[in-house]
């Protein structure tokens, strides 16, 4: 089965965190975010990858070579000079698609939505539509009558379901499509159903989710699953790698004499906490030192930055 990432987005209000890397690079739990996505497409029979990309797409270049693929056998790049948004994106890579169905996920998401039971549920009703709704209050606004057809995708009154960014698609789609252009997949699918034409919902009950696309939910998602409330494949991974709970250290990190970590804590790559350091409810990226005595709570800190003062609820990148 074939798989597509999307990827090229600017990730504007996770700003300053996407400033220089993209946000499907963004590091979450000591990996880039784009690892822990093709970790969780390995538990299922997808072998195909492409990714759109296009703001710091240099990046992927370099990063993807060294990502850990697991069962997947062909992992592809296809940059867009200016960007086609969600629907555009999509035509673009048509020619790389074999299977029928595919897949298309977000490049900001954490989950383990099961994706055999959805997969299963498409290939019975026939159709070249599935996209995977669940309720989320925070995002709920999409419309499903009774036969589980998607009807409206923005009511804006705060009440329906949401859509977990990932579709279940048959090629035959792209007949739907427009042929070319930057476009958003959401405005074309309503206008697919306006065509009397059927977009079927599954809905997903009792996984974990996820849109990491601010600086409070990437926060949030390090909170989630440091304390044991993540994806159960991501958990199995830090229970091997930390040594207390809730604290994921990487192993190059150095930690002097009277330093203080309590609740949840993040620590990169090379960082250095300096003597009588507090960190708490913080994310530091790789490189990252705190002077001695100084405290780090409820922040993120990126590459390589020198913390002088204490800060609380700060974003220093």
């Amino acid at each position: 089965m074939d798989a597509m990432i999307l990827a090229a987005g600017a990730g504007t209000r996770l700003r300053p965190l996407t400033f220089n890397c993209p946000k499907p690079l963004l590091p979450v739990l000591n990996r880039p975010l784009l690892q822990w996505i093709l970790d969780y497409l390995n538990h299922y029979p997808i072998k195909r990858v492409i990714l759109n990309t296009h703001h710091l797409a240099d990046r992927f270049e370099t990063l993807l070579p060294g990502l850990h693929r697991g069962g997947i056998e062909e992992t592809a790049v296809r940059f867009e000079p200016e960007i086609l948004n969600t629907g555009g994106g999509l035509i673009n890579v048509q020619d790389f698609f074999r299977s029928d169905p595919f897949l298309v996920v977000s490049g900001d998401i954490l989950t383990d939505i099961d994706l055999s039971s959805a997969i299963a549920f498409h290939q019975g009703h026939g159709d070249p539509i599935t996209l995977i709704l669940h309720d989320y209050p925070e995002y709920n606004q999409i419309e499903v009558d009774s036969r589980g057809l998607i009807r409206r995708f923005r009511k804006g009154d705060g009440r329906g379901l949401d859509f977990a960014n990932i579709h279940i698609l048959n090629r035959s789609v792209f007949d739907l499509l427009p042929d070319s252009g930057a476009f958003d997949i959401i405005w074309a699918y309503q206008k697919i159903i306006d065509r009397g034409i059927p977009v079927h919902a599954y809905v997903s009950r009792d996984h974990y989710w996820m849109n990491i696309g601010t600086p409070q939910s990437y926060r949030k998602v390090h909170e989630e699953c440091l304390t044991g409330k993540g994806p159960s494949f991501v958990s199995q991974f830090l229970t091997a790698m930390m040594k207390t709970d809730g604290v994921l250290i990487h192993p190059t990190a150095v930690l002097e004499e009277g330093v203080c970590i309590t609740d949840w804590a993040c620590i990169g790559r090379g960082c250095r906490l300096r003597v009588g350091s507090r960190i708490e409810r913080a994310v530091l990226w790789e490189g990252v030192e705190v002077a001695p005595g100084v405290t780090v709570c409820e922040s993120i800190v990126g590459n390589g930055v020198e913390v002088r003062e204490s800060l609380q609820k700060a974003i220093l990148c």
